[in-house]
């Protein structure tokens, strides 16, 4: 049949900041979060090019990405090299599980994991950051969410080193925390995260787009209970405890330091 239409496509290009007149415009093609030999060979894959921007020949933030403990516990080199190996092959090993669809084996070899970059590895460091990335998604799958979140707030705190302020990737992952931390309870950091992911979104994708009136709308939802929580905690947790359960909400008397005078009985 003759086509009687025609697709076009549209591309929206936003700027993250300030730009000068006359200065060149750039756009990343794949995620910032990897080392620059890594983004190389995946763009000479992807798009078939040589990627020579400044990032990629002069290994921009690569120290961050393979950063390890400093100070008076620096680790031995044959050690980092131990870590980064385990790291190397826990990935793998994960993939498997998470294939085979073994999510709480997937959790276990996170921990395994984060037991041993700890106390050896930065918190910018590209493999930590993988395996918080991981194990933060699967726990809150899990409805795991107070674990999830503690490992969320520390991914986040690693990409905010690493993510240009007003990266996209950057706001996406800070929302995912801030659920996460709304899911376990934890109004007011869940609040905190969603606003700043707005307002990193609002730079990126816009007023208009779905996500970021979809986050609108969330931010809206916590700055209330947010100041619902602020007023009464215990009713906050009731109301929560409610909906979530989606049981009718009944308040009981708010627990007291005082012990009732009628709480021991005299034995007939």
């Amino acid at each position: 049949m003759e086509p009687n239409t025609f697709q076009l496509l549209r591309i929206e290009l936003r700027a993250l900041g300030k730009i000068n007149k006359g200065e060149e415009l750039s756009v990343s093609y794949v995620d910032f979060l990897n080392l620059s030999e890594e983004r190389r060979k995946q763009l000479k894959k992807q798009y078939y090019f040589d990627c020579t921007c400044e990032h990629c020949t002069k290994g921009t933030k690569d120290d961050l990405l393979l950063a390890i403990k400093d100070g008076d516990d620096k680790p031995a080199e044959n050690v980092v090299k131990e870590v980064v190996q385990f790291s190397k092959n826990t990935l793998e090993k994960i993939d498997k599980a998470r294939a085979e669809g073994s999510y709480h084996e997937v959790v276990k070899l996170c921990r395994e994991c984060l037991k041993r970059q700890e106390p050896v590895l930065a918190d910018t460091n590209i493999y930590m950051l993988q395996i918080l990335s991981i194990v933060s998604e699967v726990l809150s799958y899990l409805q795991m969410f107070e674990e999830a979140a503690e490992n969320a707030k520390k991914m986040v705190d690693g990409y905010l080193k690493i993510y240009h302020p007003n990266n996209a990737q950057l706001g996406m992952s800070i929302m995912r925390a801030g659920v996460t931390h709304w899911h376990a309870g934890l109004i007011e950091v869940g609040h905190g995260m969603i606003c700043k992911a707005f307002a990193i979104l609002l730079i990126t994708h816009g007023p208009t787009h779905p996500i970021t009136k979809d986050l609108e709308a969330m931010r809206g939802q916590t700055e209330m209970e947010l100041r619902m929580f602020q007023e009464n905690e215990f009713v906050y947790y009731k109301m929560r405890e409610a909906a979530l359960s989606n049981k009718p909400f009944q308040v009981m008397e708010e627990p007291s330091n005082e012990i009732p005078s009628n709480i021991f009985h005299k034995k007939p």
